[in-house]
């Protein structure tokens, strides 16, 4: 990993999985974003907008040896650590409130080439709020080159697989 300090443009496909009981939810959001690294370290950054939200989300994803940090700003503010095996704990503040919530990564996979600027990201995590195990979480995100000749990136293949889907929520 190179300490190169430009700033890529990059087509992000995010999606969130919430799974427990007899609840299965997933949300995906694709969103221009910025992918860099810098002391070492891995960046994706961008701008989205939650329903019923007043203002927008900035989110950065920090990549590091063997953790990812995901910081949101904005209508939400949290900073979540996810490392195998370890519970973090942190707030998560949103517009109607404060909750206090708890992460433990159960998977973690990172799949990015630097010099293309693609790859994906994945976490399946358990997740608490104020000390009660909710259920369990996936975070994956998939990242597309984009150049600045394009006038508009077609996001027709940025959708999560279904096969991705399935699997997971066939898991537990």
């Amino acid at each position: 990993m190179e300490n190169n300090q430009t700033r890529q443009k990059v087509i992000l496909s995010i999606t969130g999985i919430q799974k427990y009981d007899d609840f299965d939810n997933s949300i995906e959001v694709v969103a221009p974003g910025k992918y860099y690294v810098k002391d070492n370290k891995q960046y994706l950054a961008y701008k989205e907008r939650n329903e019923g939200a007043s203002q927008d989300i900035l989110t950065t994803v920090k990549i590091e040896h063997d953790k990812i940090s995901v910081m949101r700003f904005g209508g939400i503010n949290t900073n979540m650590t996810f490392e195998l095996n370890k519970k973090h704990t942190t707030f998560y503040d949103t517009e109607h409130g404060a909750l206090t919530v708890s992460v433990t990564a159960k998977k973690i996979r990172v799949e990015l080439d630097e010099e293309e600027a693609k790859g994906e990201i994945e976490v399946v995590y358990e997740f608490e709020i104020d000390h009660m195990l909710i259920g369990i979480n996936i975070l994956y995100i998939k990242m597309h080159p984009t150049s600045e000749n394009e006038n508009n990136a077609s996001c027709e293949d940025l959708s999560l697989d279904d096969a991705f889907l399935n699997d997971y929520l066939q898991e537990k």
